[in-house]
């Protein structure tokens, strides 16, 4: 939001106070300010002269050696301008100046000295196209800068949106220069919402339907306006805050908006159906023309402006294009009104429309202002060139009248939460600068009453009253002392310790990134793993579809994350730590939430390339095993499965103790093509809480054992299997062996091909070995891979 310096000093004398002081006081005790600058400053230099000759270039036939004056001195330009003649008074660029990022030097043109730059509209930035130099009426005083010509010798302060959020009478130049007043202890010398215009009796025929659908809602009828452009004041006001002139009627509401905060609309009355006004939900599917020429197609939660059964606006977000203020215009309905913030903001969400007046009334404004904006609008509007209109009284109505909000607390608990001793009185000031009404009792119990312009959101419990002492006397001020707490010793969490233990795996010796990401979703894509729809919970007020419901999947959001970074890296390992949530058939209870890590994987090679994908996958389910075993978890297993989200030929489960822990397989080809995957990926998830008990159970027991003193030993033993059998039975047939130096043993590699022929695969186990009695003998070493050996051939496997 940028402030005009010049405009806040329509309503307190900052010019009596240090410009410093100011902008401390602001960062301090109101807002953040983004930034500081002066309103075209790179326009100083340009100054209105009068053309007292002009002659041909001796020496170019389309130049002219000019002179002018600014009363004081004498300049001599060369220009190409054609439309310029004695006494024109124009505006000339100095040396010096820059115009349109070029700097204006005194220079020679054809041999002829040059002392500046005739200046058009568009090189002053008041027009995007100009044809020659930019002439003024006879009347334009000479010698006088551009900038005090058109009012912007002004500072424009840019506030921080992000720290006026809450405070919806800040966003304004009167409610900024209030709560500036109240901060600097200086007097308000002009309140706009005190004005009093003259009005004829009797409504015009104007009705407007009372309903809960607004808090307030007036219209004010107009006669005889005439549109015409708007005063410089008004239009360099708007410039400055960077909005555009259009006429003097329009720029009297966007005047108000910036003014006063309070959005208005101006209706011709003309181009309506009707004298009757209503607020109204649209139609599902109903559309009209809107000022940006758009005609979206709107649902039924979108809040509509009706003139009779015709909508002509969407409510506190834009007006409609047929009922707009034209240059023939010359009977207004004047509109104001305040609505629920909740539909301003599904009216924007559902529109896609996000106007200056909906960031307002999203924020929540007080029907206070209903009526007093209207009376100042129609003194704008005098004072704006509409000096002989009619205006009748304001029909409408305003359910909040009489709201008010008390807030009692005591001494004791505003000084201990602020951590400074102050008395009475001295909290009493502070809120009756702030225009809070202060009662207590026994110098100890407080009441105070809610100014109009803070009561709604901003102000309603009893921190909010600390908070308001706090940054009134500065932060800085409260003294800075130790903590004076007992020292407890701290309440384990094995959850915390769970996920932290094989976080640190994944990262560090995995080499997985871990990534954040919303825990909102749409429904179809918390079904990926085919949760029930019953069990999914839906947002009350959501955002939009695609964040419509509670996660129940961590998947959604790991493939879009590793879909977005596939052409980035050439490698591409996630996994992230996360809730999902459950209904699980309650409907009183609370949804469950679980706990997982969910990863993904892509693959290297090439999506086609069969073999090379299932080696891969082969070496990342044995990392999984080693990250599980990390945690002193060693008696899990692999079992086949079926999950709708993974490959029917590679989905597994790992189990510990008959407790599936953990999910691992090939993304299912229908989600790697809907998410534009272009490479095969590997996906699973961890189950943290039936991890968690296993692990508090086995986890801590230790299995140490000191390191040998001997060398490790490694068999490679290669079988040939049958496409459908699964690997895991030969490790199932080793272990039950009960070799003493036998440590751990895996699946190394897969091979297929036209050699061991079609519905076959070569399965090469690796066993490593380790004796922590005496170094292996080749005796010892032989004994063991016939062991293998035998034990493949009498179970009926072929060795490769």
């Amino acid at each position: 939001m940028k402030l005009s310096i010049h405009w806040l000093n329509d309503f307190i004398p900052l010019n009596s106070i240090p410009f410093s002081t100011v902008l401390e006081k602001i960062n301090t005790s109101i807002c953040e300010i983004d930034d500081v600058e002066n309103f075209k400053e790179h326009l100083t230099n340009i100054i209105t002269v009068k053309i007292t000759a002009a002659e041909k270039h001796p020496n170019a036939e389309k130049l002219q050696v000019t002179k002018c004056t600014d009363g004081k001195k004498t300049y001599q330009i060369v220009t190409a301008a054609t439309n310029i003649q004695v006494s024109d008074i124009v505006p000339l660029a100095l040396p010096g100046t820059k115009v349109d990022g070029k700097e204006i030097l005194a220079s020679e043109l054809r041999g002829v000295p040059s002392e500046g730059m005739y200046c058009s509209e568009k090189e002053l930035g008041l027009a995007d196209v100009s044809t020659g130099v930019l002439v003024y009426p006879d009347s334009t005083q000479i010698g006088i800068g551009i900038r005090k010509l058109y009012n912007w010798e002004d500072t424009i302060l840019t506030i921080d949106n992000k720290s006026i959020t809450h405070r919806p009478d800040l966003w304004s130049h009167f409610g900024f220069a209030r709560e500036l007043a109240a901060q600097l202890e200086i007097p308000i010398s002009f309140d706009p919402l005190k004005i009093n215009a003259d009005s004829k009796p009797g409504e015009d025929g104007v009705k407007v339907i009372a309903n809960d659908n607004a808090h307030a809602y007036y219209a004010c009828s107009i006669q005889n306006v005439k549109v015409s452009p708007s005063t410089t004041k008004i239009k360099s006001r708007l410039e400055k805050c960077g909005i555009r002139s259009i006429n003097n009627v329009v720029d009297v509401s966007n005047y108000l908006l910036l003014e006063i905060g309070q959005p208005t609309h101006f209706f011709d009355r003309d181009k309506l159906e009707s004298s009757e006004f209503s607020v109204d939900f649209a139609k599902q599917e109903e559309s009209f023309p809107l000022l940006d020429d758009s005609e979206p197609k709107l649902s039924s939660e979108v809040l509509l402006i009706r003139n009779g059964n015709t909508p002509v606006a969407i409510a506190g977000v834009m007006g409609g294009k047929e009922s707009a203020v034209g240059d023939h215009t010359s009977n207004i309905i004047l509109e104001s009104a305040i609505f629920k913030r909740e539909d301003v903001r599904k009216s924007i969400r559902k529109s896609g429309i996000r106007t200056e007046s909906a960031v307002r009334y999203e924020k929540g404004l007080d029907t206070s202002t209903c009526l007093p904006v209207i009376h100042r609008a129609l003194q704008l509007l005098s004072e704006n060139g509409g000096k002989d209109f009619h205006s009748f009284t304001p029909q409408g109505f305003n359910h909040t009248a009489d709201k008010k909000v008390f807030i009692e607390t005591n001494l004791d608990f505003l000084n201990q939460k602020l951590g400074k001793v102050l008395n009475i009185s001295e909290i009493q000031k502070i809120f009756e600068r702030l225009s809070f009404k202060f009662e207590s009792k026994d110098n100890q119990k407080i009441r105070v009453e809610v100014p109009r312009h803070r009561h709604n959101y901003d102000v309603t419990i009893e921190e909010d009253l600390v908070e308001e002492i706090g940054r009134t006397i500065g932060y800085a001020s409260i003294p800075t002392k130790p903590l004076s707490l007992a020292i407890e010793a701290l309440i384990r969490n094995p959850l915390r310790e769970l996920e932290r233990k094989i976080k640190a795996y994944f990262s560090s010796t995995m080499q997985f990134h871990e990534v954040l990401n919303y825990s909102f979703s749409s429904e179809k894509e918390s079904m990926m793993e085919g949760i029930d729809a019953k069990t999914i919970l839906a947002i009350a007020n959501e955002m939009s579809p695609e964040h419509s419901v509670l996660r129940a999947s961590l998947l959604p959001g790991l493939i879009r994350q590793a879909a977005s970074n596939q052409d980035r890296f050439e490698s591409v390992d996630l996994f992230e730590i996360g809730r999902t949530y459950h209904k699980d058939g309650k409907k009183e209870d609370l949804a469950s939430e679980k706990r997982w890590l969910g990863f993904i994987s892509l693959s290297k090679s090439k999506p086609n390339d069969l073999h090379a994908i299932e080696n891969e996958f082969v070496q990342l389910r044995h990392r999984l095993v080693e990250a599980l075993s990390s945690l002193n978890l060693r008696d899990g297993y692999f079992e086949r499965t079926h999950l709708p989200h993974l490959h029917p030929n590679v989905a597994l489960v790992y189990k510990i103790e008959n407790t599936v822990v953990a999910e691992y397989g090939l993304l299912h080809a229908r989600y790697s093509d809907q998410y534009d995957l272009k490479k095969r990926a590997f996906v699973g998830k961890i189950n943290l809480l039936a991890l968690l008990e296993i692990w508090e159970r086995e986890g801590r027991k230790s299995h140490f054992r000191s390191p040998s003193q001997f060398p490790q030993g490694q068999l490679d033993v290669s079988i040939l299997l049958d496409e459908k059998d699964p690997t895991e039975q030969y490790l199932d047939l080793v272990t039950g062996l009960k070799i003493p130096e036998l440590e751990t043993g895996y699946v190394h590699t897969i091979f297929r091909g036209e050699s061991i022929g079609t519905q076959k695969k070569s399965v090469t186990y690796r066993f490593k070995l380790m004796s922590y009695e005496k170094t292996f003998t080749q005796e010892r070493f032989k004994n063991i891979s016939d062991s293998l050996v035998d034990l493949a051939k009498s179970s009926g496997f072929q060795m490769r």
